[in-house]
């Protein structure tokens, strides 16, 4: 029986793999201006605010409800950058880590607007 992968080859891509989730963020601290971008669940009205660009944030951590929170200030840091009011949320989803940690990966995804 013959496997897809060799195991030293298996082996050198899980440690490939491993390390990736290493350099994610645990906290976010948020950028000057960041206090002003709100996180919403629905996108603005459209009459009143244009989208300023795509979002989106992955961060590394021991529970998903505060690894949200710190991913929702990457959000915020990035609307912030593009000049925006709102991030609107398209995307959450959260996996166990690589490392067998017991740790999470969170990754959100959306959509930054200003307004007109």
């Amino acid at each position: 029986m013959r496997t897809l992968l060799p195991g030293p080859l298996a082996l050198l891509l899980l440690a490939l793999c491993s390390g990736c989730e290493s350099t994610l963020p645990e906290k976010v601290a948020l950028v000057p201006g960041a206090n002003n971008v709100e996180v919403v669940s629905d996108p603005p009205n459209p009459e009143t605010y244009e989208p300023v660009g795509e979002v989106s944030a992955q961060v590394l951590g021991r529970e998903v409800g505060d690894s949200l929170r710190q991913a929702a200030n990457e959000l915020r840091n990035q609307g912030a950058k593009k000049g925006a009011t709102f991030v609107s949320i398209d995307e959450v989803s959260s996996r166990p880590a690589w490392d067998f940690s017991g740790r999470v990966v969170v990754t959100i995804a959306g959509t930054a607007y200003k307004p007109k």
